[in-house]
């Protein structure tokens, strides 16, 4: 023990001459970092990153108070850029994207995990380019966007019926209608019709991990990343442990489906899906594979989890504001009536349906921060000087909660995106919430759709109200969890069908869009 704290000594002692010599080069530049806190000596601002429990993008806007709309804090050497201003983010992120477009290699999540080549975490080179050429093709072009239309109506449907048959568990419905729409499109997988799913589930807990692998600040290894080659039993050293846990979870959801695609090819038994598309135009060398899988990981896990959080929030919403459903619900009742469940095709025609999606959207985002980026060259922005390898966190909560642009920004209130004769319709909030520039999100079409049509048909059939207990109404807290990826806290709603005959639409639903045969029985002889 001795020894080691000599070495610890005398490794700070190097460190701190390291941070001095970056400190004397930055003061003969001319322009000073963003302002932000004052730190500790070799530390920096270790104390001032966001603490447990706490949202990272309510945090970050105290900053806006107290140093302006772009600030920075500085760990042993690292610099984080915040910004708390939309036109700086679209100045860096957007306009600046050649070198504002890379990720930071975060040693906890990128290294010890293995996300570093899932395309939401890789740096902004080559391998990335190709997942992302492969993954647009299958999420962004029209012809793509139709076959995912029409599982998503299917799964809305399917949806109904599970909730129907047991409106208690409703978030593992949404969990189970977003995941059999994009295990279908990317695996051709079908999912067991009632139930837990174990594809479901696997990318359920993956995105539960990635999301606190991936928090800034998160893992004190990211900010010492010495610590990773300490023996196991030195204390604080635990991360370790997690991280192997974490990096068995995400071989699984990233080789299990690949194999599934597979061994259904070799023999022949093969749905089209994006995967086998893949495999029969592109070729399945080492190289190509390794793409190939996690270019499919990227549809999976995204596409599974992004529309889960959205959909939550809105449940949350109606149960809240029972004034919005209803006036939804009068919409619906004069477009589409009571014989016919909407479809995607009905967009145009139902304009408050579409303003409930933009709400939902803006209300509470999945990445209320985004997901960092990172500079690879050095730059200037209002006078300050962003360095090669800064972090930096746009503030996508503040941007669509900012009383300027969104007045009672914590009300749900859909009529903001409509325009009339008194009203000019406010900001589209997708402007900020899929990313920026080079990393804009290339499943927002997809993720749009799904919000769509599912607020449609559960509003055209469904009732959303506040829980009963002991003869009183139970009010949701309207909260939301910390981390990368947010999801509202556990809440309880009521849900049950507006009428009998809304009832009988639901149960015939299943007529049109039959249940198939699940693949979950397929997985009991992969070997991944």
């Amino acid at each position: 023990m001795a020894v080691f704290s000599g070495l610890a000594f005398s490794f700070l002692f190097v460190l701190g001459i390291v941070c001095v010599l970056k400190q004397l080069r930055r003061r003969r530049n001319a322009q000073p970092l963003p302002p932000g806190p004052k730190g500790v000596p070799i530390l920096g601002n270790v104390n001032d990153m966001p603490k447990p429990g706490v949202l990272e993008c309510h945090h970050w806007l105290q900053h806006k108070d107290l140093y302006g709309p772009i600030s920075s804090v500085t760990v042993l050497g690292q610099t984080f850029v915040i910004i708390n201003d939309s036109q700086i983010a679209f100045e860096l992120l957007r306009d600046r994207s050649a070198i504002h477009s890379s990720r930071p290699g975060l040693v906890f999540s990128c290294d010890m995990v293995g996300w570093r080549h899932a395309m939401a975490m890789c740096p902004y080179d080559d391998f990335w380019k190709t997942q992302r050429k492969n993954v647009t093709k299958i999420s962004s072009t029209t012809a793509s966007i139709s076959v995912f239309d029409r599982v998503q109506e299917a799964e809305a449907a399917h949806f109904l019926l599970n909730v129907l048959h047991d409106p208690e568990k409703l978030f593992d419905h949404i969990r189970k209608e977003a995941g059999s729409v994009i295990l279908k499109i990317t695996y051709g997988y079908n999912t067991v019709p009632r139930g837990n799913d174990p594809f479901v589930d696997l990318a359920t807990k993956t995105m539960v991990q990635f999301a606190d692998a991936t928090t800034p600040g998160r893992w004190m290894v990211d900010v010492l990343p010495f610590l990773r080659y300490l023996p196991e039993w030195v204390p604080g050293t635990g991360f370790k442990g997690v991280a192997r846990r974490m990096a068995v979870q995400l071989a699984q959801c990233t080789n299990q489906p690949y194999q599934f695609v597979k061994q259904q090819m070799r023999e022949k038994r093969h749905k089209t899906s994006f995967l086998s598309q893949c495999i029969q135009d592109i070729g399945s060398d080492t190289e190509k594979e390794f793409l190939h899988k996690w270019a499919a990981l990227a549809l999976y896990l995204g596409g599974a989890d992004t529309t889960v959080s959205a959909l939550m929030t809105f449940f949350l919403a109606m149960t809240v504001f029972p004034e919005v459903q209803k006036k939804a619900q009068e919409e619906l009742d004069r477009v589409i009536g009571p014989s016919c469940l909407p479809v995607t095709t009905d967009k145009p025609s139902l304009p408050y349906i579409e303003a409930c999606m933009l709400e939902t959207h803006r209300w509470h985002q999945v990445l209320p921060m985004g997901l960092p980026h990172m500079s690879t060259e050095e730059d200037i922005c209002r006078g300050y000087r962003i360095p090669k390898g800064a972090i930096l966190l746009p503030n996508n909560w503040h941007f669509t909660h900012d009383s300027a642009v969104y007045p009672d920004p914590m009300a749900f209130r859909p009529e903001r995106f409509i325009t009339t004769a008194t009203h000019k319709a406010e900001t589209d909030p997708r402007t900020f919430i899929f990313g920026y520039g080079r990393r804009i999100c290339p499943g927002r079409y997809v993720a749009d759709n799904a919000v769509f049509i599912t607020i449609a048909q559960s509003l055209a059939v469904f009732e959303v109200r506040k829980a009963v207990e002991g003869g009183r109404e139970v009010e949701p807290k309207v909260e939301f969890e910390p981390g990368a990826i947010s999801h509202p806290m556990p809440f309880k709603c009521d849900i049950r069908p507006r009428s009998g005959e809304h009832e009988r639409l639901v149960r015939e639903a299943e007529r049109e869009y039959p249940w198939e045969e699940s693949d979950a029985k397929e997985l009991e002889n992969i070997k991944w």
